[in-house]
């Protein structure tokens, strides 16, 4: 009975290490969302230019850069943004209608889209949305959003293309953000800084209106802490399980081949009792929980089962072995 228990008890540790690692795939996808898809890479690039950003958007396309997406951020609403993709789309979760595409970025007409919670006005005078910005009014192809995603909820983001008529924006009315692979080519970087002007580079950190609040996320350490703990209790729970088999050898009279065989018998039973629950736990897991980080999970249980496995060889074989000797 006190084995059947503890196979429950290892069944449910397999599961509370499948919900720490969701919530921590949910946690990360959030602070993705926020940062409108964008990698920790993703980097702030101010400028003072009074350069005008179609001409800007124009100079980039010509340039022939490595792939990259660039925001460039409105300095009085951070909320605000104009988007241009060069061979690089983070794509962001649609409520309703559709998010850009590869062709609006060659389109001469800009496009908007809308977080679900955007406090940028809209005009609906018959079946399509508008918002109007630059002078002029821009139709709403859809609407972005991601629940406890809220940077995101707030945003609206206009397509850029170099053939769009010239815009009245400034780049010094703006603060560019840039992601993609351009950013590990220093060739190429260095053209996309000069044709910005950029006068310092950051981190991008969405938190502060100027993204250059650093942030500090203790939610990894707790999640790492939480595997661990759950890793040292299976193994707690695996030494329980061996100790009235390590009695049954002791005990016993039996040897040479007879005490191995004996010692294979416990050990398959020990496996038995500790590894079921493993697999009964990972089917539960496909079924009824949500996981995206899969590799980590599978690495995770991969290595407690190996863990298990020695432990038990380990308490059954060589433990007795050298007490004998």
């Amino acid at each position: 009975m006190k084995k059947i228990i503890s196979s429950i008890i290892i069944f449910l540790l397999v599961l509370l290490a499948a919900v720490a690692v969701s919530k921590s795939d949910s946690i990360k996808y959030n602070n993705t969302m926020n940062r409108l898809g964008m990698s920790d890479d993703a980097t702030v690039m101010k400028t003072n230019s009074k350069r005008n950003l179609t001409s800007t958007v124009e100079a980039l396309s010509k340039a022939k850069l490595s792939d990259y997406q660039i925001i460039f951020f409105d300095k009085s609403n951070s909320s605000f943004g104009y988007i241009y993709s060069h061979n690089l789309l983070r794509k962001l979760p649609t409520v309703s209608g559709r998010y850009f595409s590869k062709t609006d970025f060659k389109s001469e007409i800009p496009f908007a889209v809308q977080g679900q919670q955007s406090e940028t006005t809209s005009y609906k005078p018959q079946s399509q949305e508008y918002i109007k910005t630059d002078k002029r009014y821009i139709s709403v192809i859809g609407n972005i959003g991601f629940n406890n995603a809220d940077i995101l909820n707030e945003q609206t983001l206009v397509s850029l293309s170099p053939t769009q008529p010239k815009s009245n924006k400034k780049l010094n009315q703006l603060i560019p953000v840039v992601d993609g692979r351009v950013l590990s080519n220093k060739s190429d970087l260095t053209k996309m800084k000069k044709i910005i002007k950029v006068n310092s580079t950051h981190k991008y950190s969405p938190q502060s209106d100027d993204f250059s609040e650093v942030q500090t996320n203790k939610s990894d350490n707790l999640y790492i802490l939480s595997l661990l703990l759950i890793f040292l209790a299976l193994i707690a729970v695996d030494i329980y399980i061996l100790l009235p088999l390590r009695f049954d050898v002791k005990k016993t009279q039996l040897t040479g081949d007879l005490k191995n065989n004996y010692r294979n018998g416990l050990l398959l039973r020990y496996l038995l009792f500790t590894m079921i629950p493993y697999v009964i736990g990972f089917i539960w897991i496909n079924w009824r929980i949500v996981i995206i980080s899969y590799s980590t999970l599978n690495t995770y249980l991969i290595l407690s089962m190996l863990a298990t496995v020695i432990v038990g060889i380990y308490q059954i074989y060589f433990v007795k072995k050298r007490s004998e000797d």
